[in-house]
């Protein structure tokens, strides 16, 4: 597990569940899935988004 990921668990276990519940279902990274969830229940954080692979921003638009 890398540090990033451990982070992650451990400050929002919650979302990080989740996001690993969505990465098994639809093969997507599990990074992928922390910030598409972490913004979809926290929209004010969105602009704290990294831009992920192959999307134009982090909000998927």
């Amino acid at each position: 597990m890398n540090q990033l990921t451990r982070r992650r668990w451990i400050y929002s276990p919650i979302t990080s569940w989740q996001a690993r519940r969505l990465s098994r279902m639809t093969g997507i990274s599990h990074d992928a899935a922390w910030v598409k969830l972490r913004i979809t229940t926290h929209p004010e954080e969105a602009v704290y988004a990294r831009p992920l692979p192959g999307e134009r921003d982090a909000s998927g638009q």
